[in-house]
């Protein structure tokens, strides 16, 4: 692990959520002055970090606080084209020139020059799954009273503060009732299998499965769709997954479908939705350590990431000729540290709806290393199938699509279908007016 890994291991991770809408949590509880007294200081001598950790530290800030990355440089006497900007760099791309266009993107993957490709997925990826809204104005986050969460007066206060403290660490090793009503229906919908992968997640399979070029798929996403694309050797977890069961306590792993079953039968129902759900809830004990502690193994708030991403990341790095970053703020540290940890050759490409990055060095114009590929996931990466002739490949899987997803696919196979009809019947004209002429 480097020193720059080490670093935002062992930082407090205040803000290993987003905004995404499945991720776990995003917000401090509220803070008493006996916190506030009891906390210690924490000291870092700025000058005996090396480049890429005081980049670690500076990323983490800049998530943390809401301040550009470029401020937290400009504060200490640095320019950020120093730190993650090539512009003064003689550099040798394997692309060539920045692709302007998503056929070029394709003519880039499929070509020798790209041989190692990083996934880096938020959010945006899942939305077309259909899974409920958790953070908006109007989400589950927001309409929820505390009230009903099974939790001591105290407890449901700094919950109806902050809604995000019921998926606080240091709460659910106290009571992790809150945590486990507050996931019932999103737990019970992974089991279920209630969401299916989307185009999105095809797409990612089939950069490993057909073009054998995926190193690794860093999802920021908690919803297991990922594992459903059966790529498990491929993905990382950033932020842990709802299709597993751990221990808060020993960390063990648990029975998955026993946790499922014990969700069922033994957490309320908070929404009122269930008829069959239970009036009162009750935790799971771990089979290690009999604590009750058993969750799904996901990253809660002020809670470490998974080791498997510090020690995967350093060599994933290595060489890695095209970066995609899908569906995702790239508010969140250290996840989106990738942007500026890949090599000064790779090429960044940015599928999303408006253009990110900006604050890890990320421009959407005059650059020699980023492409901008703006709309929703679904659009753009049908779009970037078909032009690696990878349509084909999609049509024994258009009935495991969601709806909206399946309905896309079904009718831009129409569209080349057509397209390929008319021009066979433009091959028999010519042909026939050629056996006229003779």
């Amino acid at each position: 692990m480097s020193k720059a890994d080490d670093i935002t291991n062992n930082l407090t991770n205040d803000n290993n959520q987003d905004d995404e809408k499945d991720t776990s949590a995003s917000s401090k509880r509220p803070r008493s002055s006996e916190d506030e007294e009891d906390e210690e200081s924490v000291s870092i001598d700025l000058d005996s970090l090396d480049r890429e950790s005081l980049m670690a530290l500076l990323t983490q800030i800049s998530a943390s606080q809401n301040i550009p990355l470029s401020v937290l440089l400009q504060s200490l006497g640095q320019s950020s084209s120093s730190y993650y900007d090539d512009s003064d760099e003689e550099i040798e791309y394997p692309f060539g020139t920045v692709p302007t266009n998503l056929q070029q993107v394709a003519a880039f993957i499929q070509s020798d020059q790209c041989q190692r490709i990083l996934v880096l997925a938020g959010a945006g990826m899942s939305v077309a799954a259909g899974i409920p809204d958790y953070r908006s104005e109007n989400g589950f986050y927001a309409t929820l009273p505390a009230h009903r969460l099974t939790a001591t007066p105290q407890q449901q206060a700094a919950i109806q503060h902050d809604k995000t403290f019921a998926l606080d660490q240091h709460l659910f090793l106290e009571n992790p009732l809150p945590c486990l009503e507050l996931k019932r229906d999103f737990i019970l919908g992974v089991a279920e299998r209630r969401w299916k992968p989307t185009l999105a997640h095809r797409f990612c399979a089939l950069l490993a499965k057909h073009s054998q070029k995926l190193v690794r798929w860093y999802t920021q996403n908690i919803d297991g769709l990922e594992d459903l694309a059966t790529l498990r050797d491929k993905v990382v977890h950033v932020h842990g997954t709802m299709s597993q069961a751990d221990c808060a306590h020993c960390r063990a792993m648990q029975d998955t479908e026993a946790f499922h079953q014990h969700v069922k039968t033994h957490i309320q129902d908070v929404t009122g939705q269930d008829v069959t759900a239970p009036t009162t809830s009750q935790p799971m004990l771990c089979s290690q350590c009999h604590q009750p502690g058993v969750k799904p193994a996901i990253v809660l708030f002020r809670s470490s990431l998974p080791k498997v991403f510090f020690e995967t990341l350093p060599q994933d790095l290595q060489d890695i000729d095209l970066l995609l970053i899908l569906g995702t703020s790239l508010r969140v540290a250290p996840a989106n540290s990738i942007v500026w940890r890949v090599p000064s050759s790779c090429l960044r490409v940015v599928i999303n709806r408006e253009p990110v990055g900006q604050h890890l060095g990320i421009r959407h114009s005059n650059s020699k290393r980023d492409f901008h590929a703006a709309g929703d996931c679904e659009s753009v990466v049908l779009e970037l199938m078909e032009h690696l002739g990878w349509l084909s490949l999609l049509e024994e899987c258009v009935d495991d699509l969601p709806p909206s997803s399946a309905q896309l696919l079904r009718h831009k196979l129409a569209e080349k279908k057509k397209e390929a009809q008319e021009s066979d019947k433009e091959v028999s004209t010519e042909s026939d007016k050629a056996v006229d002429k003779v």
